[in-house]
């Protein structure tokens, strides 16, 4: 594949016949993108797919079709969604994250109200019935509200994962897919990578990884994994990412974590990313407003250390963060 620069890609590619389906939103984007283009690609549709994760049918996070539909996530991190101008647009929630570039949950809104500017005229908006206010924007689009297409048999866990699915199937409603097949397709997804994604077995301990870095994503990611093993003793290893979202949402962060039905909790240092602090201090400081269940564990090398000395106490491991905790489970099993 030939080297191109953005610029080429939206004026060559994204804007010449092309269909786009973008998908936005604080979480939920990378499942949501993945049922989409499952969709898409059950019913024939053979479309260009490129996904924030890999998605584990493909082992790939994106996929080159040969029609002209384009399926992609479209990140508010930096307004890097405003280069789009989508045919179909869905924005799952405008949740504020990212506080070294948002800086009030105002912002957010803001973006989000541009990135819906963005839409091509005649196209189509996609959300929640939460969202409603975001229909009075454009009135040379059109607005479908999220749908209830459930009940689900869905292969990946958590309930949280009917919203993904749902988001999905109004999008084949739209395009009118015949939503049988649809649903059939969302049901038979296997997921998505470090979503809720099983790593493997160590010495009888099942091993789970997942992205999630805020403090909802925490909790309901972390709840939903301890429900499916509800007999079972379940220890989340957390790795706080970036000093600016542990800071901005502290409070938050104690509250998820204070309210997880796993057993114990390792807190990793900080993950600093494109910020400077102190990576020990913070971590610790959010381990010891969390309680007794949580325990600073500190580097991801240390914590690893630590499981191996003590493996025969735990039976679920949940890595949790957008820095190095995937490296937790091959570190555990070299």
């Amino acid at each position: 594949i030939p080297t191109i620069s953005w610029q080429q890609f939206q004026g060559d590619y994204l804007q010449k016949d092309k269909f786009v389906i973008t998908v936005a939103g604080a979480y939920g984007k990378s499942t949501t993108t993945s049922m989409i283009a499952k969709i898409l690609i059950d019913a024939g549709l053979d479309p260009t797919c490129e996904v924030g994760a890999e998605v584990l049918e493909w082992q790939n996070n994106f996929r080159i079709g040969k029609s002209r539909y384009y399926i992609c996530e479209s990140d508010e991190y930096n307004n890097n969604f405003l280069n789009y101008h989508p045919d179909i647009a869905v924005v799952l929630n405008v949740d504020w994250d990212h506080p070294d570039f948002f800086k009030t949950q105002e912002s957010v809104s803001d973006s989000f109200k541009k990135f819906i500017l963005n839409i091509k005229p005649g196209g189509i908006l996609i959300i929640p019935d939460n969202l409603l206010e975001l229909k009075n924007i454009r009135d040379d689009i059109k607005i479908y509200i999220v749908g209830d297409f459930s009940p689900y048999n869905l292969s990946i866990i958590g309930d949280f994962r009917s919203d993904n699915a749902n988001a999905s199937l109004t999008v084949a409603k739209s395009l009118k897919i015949d939503l049988k097949k649809a649903k059939e397709a969302v049901e038979s997804f296997k997921g998505a990578g470090r979503r809720l994604e099983y790593k493997g077995e160590i010495q009888r301990v099942k091993f789970y990884d997942d992205y999630a870095v805020q403090p909802y994503t925490v909790k309901t990611t972390a709840n939903a994994l301890a429900k499916k093993y509800k007999n079972k003793k379940v220890c989340l290893v957390f790795e706080p990412h970036t000093f600016s979202r542990i800071n901005t949402f502290f409070s938050d962060f104690v509250s998820a974590l204070k309210n997880l039905d796993v057993d114990q909790i390792l807190i990793t240092q900080v993950y600093p990313a494109r910020e400077k602090g102190d990576k020990e201090a913070l971590a610790r400081k959010l381990a010891k407003e969390v309680g007794s269940k949580a325990t600073y564990s500190g580097t991801i090398l240390q914590t690893a250390d630590y499981i191996k000395n003590n493996i025969a106490d735990f039976e679920i491991i949940f890595s949790m963060g957008a820095g190095d905790s995937y490296k937790l489970f091959d570190l555990l099993n070299r």
